[in-house]
């Protein structure tokens, strides 16, 4: 991913979490991540998020796939 789709996706991810009144470790458990590497994911300490990461995560948020990269308004 390039980088600026890279912080757009970590920002929608955010922003749904948030919206969802759910935790960071509740979404990562569901996604299959440990709390730690979700944050790291999230905080961009590393870009950890791979393509093959966004079903898990958008279904452990219960949103689409495209909701990550554009989300609903």
């Amino acid at each position: 991913m390039e980088n600026e789709n890279y912080e757009q996706i970590v920002a929608n991810i955010k922003m749904l979490i948030e919206e969802k009144g759910m935790k960071q470790g509740v979404v990562a458990e569901r996604a299959g991540f440990t709390a730690q590497d979700f944050s790291n994911m999230l905080n961009e300490r590393r870009k950890l998020i791979r393509i093959e990461h966004l079903p898990a995560i958008a279904n452990a948020i219960g949103v689409e796939i495209k909701d990550l990269f554009y989300p609903p308004e």
